[in-house]
This record gives C-alpha cells, structure tokens and sequence, in this order.
C-alpha cells in the first residue's frame, strides 16, 4: 500500500458501504424469516452468495477461483483460511460454492437485527476473551451434521502485515474431533481492495485457492498441534507463491 493512504475514503467506499450496509439489513431481516421453516432451507444458502455479492461488486472485487477439484460435492469440510480483509467473508461466502457457517466474534451477534439473524442460520458465535469450548463444540458439530461446512479464521483477527500470523488450535481440534477433513484455502488480493482499519476501498483481483483437503479420521487429540502447524505451512507456501505472481 505503500504511496497510497488505507485511511482516505476513495469513490468506492461510499457506494460500497451504503450498499453493503442497506444489503445486510435486508439480509439479516429476510434470514430470519426464512430460517423459521429451518436453517437447513437451500434458500440460506442463496441469499448468503447474493449477500457476499452486494459487496464485492460495488468494491470492485473481481474474483477468481481455483482448485475447486479438490472439493468433494456433499462433504462436510472445516475451511480454513487466512485473514487479511473484511471482505473475506464475502468472498468466501459468494465464490467458495460450498454451503459454510462462520465463526464469528460475539460483538457481531451483539448487533442489533444482524446478531439474530447470524443464530436463526447457526452461525458459531465465539468469546474471543473467553471462548465456551463445550458451546462452541456442540455448534460446529451442528454445521458439519447438518452436511455443511465450518469457516475459521485460526489468526482470530485481519493480519495487519498481509502475513500469515500464529494459528489458534481451535479449529484443527473441533476437525479431529469430528472427524472431518480440514480444507486449505489461500485468499490474495482482499487487503489490497480494502485494508484493514481502512477506510479506502479499490477495485481489484482476488484469488481463492484451494489445496487439497487433509484426513483427520486417523488423528487423535494428541495430533492438534500438528494438524494446525501443518495447515499454516500450506497455507504460508501457497500464499508466498501466489502474492508472487502476477494477478
């Protein structure tokens, strides 16, 4: 970003904010009606993808993505992903093409009409500070159940540096725990569009790479911690080749 100011608005934050913003109340009070027939409705799902769009198209956001051979249709995965925008959720939600839960910091669910909505569809609320390991378990064990896939973002926060930080354990053990296979996916290009604490949104490139899924129905407690460096190390050699490359 060097030369050019993360913190000044560009003609793209206003539209994209207010489009974003107005999108998202009017998702969060239709998920809520829509999830009264059941969160498992294939409805969710749609109004999800429409919502990651309603921002990323004002921003500019033109996504590409690759490797979707490595997902196996009707395979509940934990997703993990680095984090360096926030657009990500977006991108994730419009472009991945699988059906995914987030989980998300409690302020989000504190948030009037929004934080309702995130429950009625089971999104997995997490206390940052204090995090519930038996609730956040029996949630995430409802989304893979359900058929569905788990997102987490294992650095808990946008990295401020575009680098990938230090992982927490918690999804690698909720992924051995359940048995389920953990899914890479590398994002570039989402910090480069709007940088965290930034206020200066710019169209651009993202790419979404997916790598192949690793097994963890031959793993026990004992492997987290291995699982997890495991992941960071593909997902850090992955992102290394692609910010390298021209997009």
């Amino acid at each position: 970003m060097a030369g050019r100011s993360a913190s000044a608005w560009t003609l793209r934050t206003a539209p994209t904010m207010l489009t974003g913003l107005l999108s998202t109340l009017f998702v969060s009070v239709l998920l809520r009606e829509v999830a009264r027939g059941g969160s498992d409705s294939p409805l969710v799902e749609r109004i999800l993808r429409l919502w990651g769009w309603s921002w990323l198209i004002p921003a500019g956001a033109r996504v590409r993505v690759e490797g979707r051979e490595h997902i196996q249709p009707g395979q509940s995965y934990v997703v993990v992903s680095n984090h360096q925008s926030n657009l990500d959720a977006m991108v994730h939600l419009a472009a991945l093409g699988l059906p995914l839960r987030i989980m998300a910091k409690r302020e989000l669910f504190a948030l009037p009409i929004l934080g309702p909505a995130l429950r009625a569809i089971g999104m997995v609320e997490v206390d940052r500070a204090r995090p519930d390991v038996v609730a956040i378990d029996s949630a995430a064990r409802d989304v893979l159940a359900s058929g569905r896939s788990l997102l987490v973002y294992p650095e808990a926060t946008t990295s401020s540096d575009g680098t990938i930080h230090r992982f927490k354990s918690g999804a690698f053990a909720i992924a051995i725990g359940q048995g389920v296979p953990v899914l890479p996916v590398v994002l570039h290009g989402t910090r480069l569009i709007w940088a965290p604490g930034g206020n200066a949104i710019r169209g651009g490139q993202v790419r979404v790479v997916i790598t192949e899924p690793i097994t963890t129905g031959h793993l026990t407690p004992s492997d987290i911690a291995g699982l997890r460096d495991d992941v960071r190390a593909v997902l850090s050699s992955t992102l290394a080749v692609v910010s390298g490359a021209h997009i």
